[in-house]
C-alpha cells in the first residue's frame, strides 16, 4: 500500500471536482501541486488515472475503478471521524439514511421529522433508492442506516429490526372483475396486469408468492411494468388493468371508491419494513439514538 495517503486525497478531490483548478481551490493549494501529486500517484501505481484534454480531465477506465474504492474508503473514514466528534452529544454530526419511496412515505418520514425536532444539530441525508441499492450502499459505507421492505435474504453482515407490517394487494376500477368469488392466480392471468419492475423487492415477493400458488403453465404475466407504485396506481385508476400495490398506496383510492380491492383465494401474507445496519461497524450516537427511538415507538405501539 502507498504510504502517502495524501495522494489519494488529491486524486479523490480532482475526480469529484472534474478539474485540476477546482480541486486546487478545494484543497487550498496551487494547480501545479495538484498535478504533481496526481503524477506521483500515477507513477506509484504505474498507470494513467486521468485523460487530459484542452477541455479538462476525465477518469480513465483504470481511474474510474480506483475511484470507486477510494470513494468508499473516504466515506468510511469520514464516518469514523463523525462518530468521534459526536460521542459526547448530538449537537452535530451526520446521519445518513437510505430508504425506498414506499418506506419513506409510509413509515420513515414521521420518524425523521421527530428525530430532527429533537436533535436539530444533526445533519440528515436521506437517499431514495430501491431495497437492493440501499443494502449495497450500506455495505459500501455510504449509509449508516437503511429502512427497506422485506422479505430480506439472510445476510450475516446486517442487523435488522422489524418496524412495520405491510400488505400487498391487487386493485382495479369497479366492475373490472365481475366475479363475486375470490380469484385464483390462474383466473387473474386472464386480466391485464400492472406491476412494478422486476428489480424491486415488492415485485420479487409477489412473484414468489404467485409461483407457490399457481399452475406453472398458467402464471400471470404483467401487461405493463412500471418504475413506481404511484404509476401502478394511476394506470389502475384509468381502467387499464389490475394493479399490484402495497395497500398503503391505495388507501385513499379505496376509501373514495375509485378503486376496489380484488379478493384472492391465496393473498400474499403480510411482510415487513426493516431497519437495517451493518453488524461490525460502530454506530454513531445519532444512529444509535435513531434506532433506540424506533425501538421504543415500536414497543409502545405493540398490542
Amino acid at each position: 500500500m502507498i504510504d502517502n495517503l495524501a495522494l489519494y486525497r488529491y486524486f479523490y478531490e480532482t475526480a469529484m471536482a472534474g478539474s485540476i483548478s477546482a480541486a486546487a481551490k478545494k484543497l487550498y493549494v496551487t494547480q501545479p501541486a495538484v498535478s504533481s501529486m496526481i503524477g506521483n500517484l500515477e507513477k506509484e501505481l504505474n498507470t494513467t488515472l486521468f485523460f487530459r484534454t484542452s477541455r479538462g480531465i476525465t477518469l480513465t477506465p483504470e481511474g474510474a475503478m480506483l475511484f470507486d474504492y477510494v470513494k468508499n474508503a473516504f466515506a468510511f473514514l469520514e464516518a469514523g471521524e463523525d462518530k468521534l466528534r459526536d460521542i459526547s452529544n448530538l449537537s452535530g454530526g451526520i446521519l445518513r439514511i437510505g430508504a425506498s419511496d414506499m418506506t419513506l412515505r409510509f413509515f420513515l418520514l414521521d420518524h425523521i421529522q421527530s428525530f430532527h425536532e429533537s436533535f436539530p444539530g444533526v445533519h440528515l441525508t436521506v437517499t431514495n433508492a430501491p431495497t437492493p441499492q440501499t443494502l449495497a450502499a450500506l455495505k459500501g459505507g455510504s449509509l449508516d442506516l437503511g429502512v427497506v421492505s422485506g422479505p430480506l435474504f439472510e445476510d450475516d453482515a446486517f442487523e435488522r429490526l422489524e418496524v412495520r407490517l405491510i400488505e400487498d394487494i391487487f386493485v382495479a376500477t369497479p366492475g373490472t372483475v365481475t366475479s363475486k368469488s375470490p380469484l385464483s392466480y390462474e383466473q387473474l392471468a386472464g386480466y391485464p396486469l400492472i406491476m412494478l419492475e422486476k428489480d424491486t423487492s415488492t415485485r420479487r415477493y409477489v412473484d414468489h408468492h404467485i409461483k407457490e400458488h399457481c399452475d406453472p403453465a398458467r402464471l400471470p404475466v404483467p401487461t405493463i411494468e412500471l418504475a413506481t407504485s404511484d404509476l401502478v396506481l394511476e394506470f389502475a385508476k384509468r381502467g387499464i388493468g389490475i394493479g399490484s400495490v402495497v395497500k398503503d398506496f391505495a388507501k385513499d383510492a379505496l376509501e373514495s371508491g375509485s378503486l376496489v380491492q380484488i379478493p384472492l383465494r391465496s393473498p400474499p401474507p403480510p411482510r415487513a419494513f426493516y431497519l437495517v445496519y451493518l453488524k461490525n461497524i460502530a454506530l454513531s450516537s445519532a444512529a444509535r439514538h435513531f434506532i433506540e427511538s424506533l425501538s421504543a415507538k415500536k414497543e409502545r405501539s405493540a398490542p
